[in-house]
């Protein structure tokens, strides 16, 4: 007897970029981290916090969190849905909207969890081909008999932009669900939640993790039409989301107007790396995200990505088709670009690079 189910069994995994232990001095640039703190406010709420308080259960619906975020972005609490990371909210959108024998659309390349999750739930899925320069054609999603399109938007590992107008165009001609996810949308972009109005077929999700530097934390957002969220709220595990959690998410989304300093610093310090590395030989396309896709004209991707690691800075390398030439590199402090870039140029001297 198969204990395991058969498709778990031939599940392939999403796989993270290497992690580090924290008491290993890197440079670490592999997974799209904000290089900066959180806003000051979630140490002074960390600090005023009782541990007498986690004998209790969390709210199960995060509402003073949903309240907040209704408030700080201008829609309905009923407009709001609240999990543990995007990554929750990803899982949900098959447990919740998904048959069997219904058809999940999504780019390629793209965030990989997309095809782990069809595959983990048995969902069929198509992973629609990303233009020559790694650019979304919504009409190319039009072709197929699609019921769900989970979109990134900035879509990595490139960064690229789809604009709203055109995500508007897709979301008024397609039948099903146009699921837009915004992790790096606060690094470029305008953001689709003004659709979700007009356009009740539309879910847009968000995430604590890059521009209000809360990796560590898992908390995501969706917001979307009242009867998508309550179906969510149908499907969710009953405490998804812990207290601690929900109360420093709510002391970081108060503070809006540090994030976006942050994640201007960030946009800063993309263009910076930028160019930078064209000046090295590198091939630098635009990026929306805290990351860009890099590739080099002489030397090869891997070696390069060796001889980092071998010097203790990491970055990504995706041994897969269309992306086995190229490094995707996170935007860091000025210093810790400062020490990729210098490390760069000794590898590309070391091996006739430049």
């Amino acid at each position: 007897m198969q204990l395991v189910k058969k498709n778990v069994a031939l599940l392939d995994p999403y796989v993270p970029g290497y992690q580090p232990g924290r008491e290993e001095k890197v440079v670490k640039l592999n997974t799209n981290e904000n290089p900066y703190p959180p806003s000051p406010a979630v140490g002074r709420c960390l600090e005023g916090l009782n541990p007498a308080d986690l004998r209790l259960y969390p709210d199960p619906s995060a509402r003073a969190l949903r309240k907040t975020l209704a408030r700080v972005y201008g829609v309905d609490a009923a407009n709001v849905f609240c999990g543990n990371g995007s990554d929750e909210l990803i899982a949900l959108v098959f447990r919740t909207f998904l048959e069997p024998d219904d058809i999940v659309l999504f780019p390629y390349p793209s965030y990989s969890v997309y095809r782990a999750q069809a595959e983990l739930h048995g969902i069929r899925c198509k992973a629609v081909e990303t233009a020559a320069d790694f650019q979304v054609r919504p009409d190319d999603y039009l072709r197929y008999p699609g019921k769900v399109i989970l979109l990134a938007n900035p879509n990595p590992p490139a960064g690229t932009l789809l604009p709203l107008s055109e995500l508007d165009g897709l979301a008024a001609v397609f039948p099903g669900l146009l699921v837009v996810d915004e992790a790096y949308i606060d690094f470029g972009g305008e953001s689709a939640l003004s659709l979700i109005g007009p356009r009740p077929n539309l879910l847009v999700l968000r995430t604590f993790s890059k521009s209000f530097s809360l990796c560590g934390l898992r908390v995501g957002y969706a917001f979307g039409d009242a009867g998508l969220i309550r179906a969510l709220d149908k499907t969710k595990d009953s405490y998804n989301l812990n207290s601690l959690s929900q109360i420093l998410a709510i002391a970081a989304v108060e503070d809006y107007a540090y994030m976006r300093e942050n994640a201007q610093r960030i946009v800063a310090g993309r263009e910076y790396l930028r160019e930078q590395l064209a000046s090295l030989g590198f091939d630098t396309p635009a990026s929306y995200g805290n990351f860009i896709l890099v590739e080099h004209g002489v030397l090869a991707a891997p070696l390069i990505y060796r001889e980092l690691a071998r010097r203790r800075i990491f970055v990504r390398h995706f041994n897969e088709r269309r992306l086995a030439g190229k490094l995707r590199i996170s935007v860091g402090t000025p210093e810790e670009m400062a020490e990729l870039v210098s490390a760069l140029q000794e590898i590309l001297a070391d091996n006739g690079g430049r």
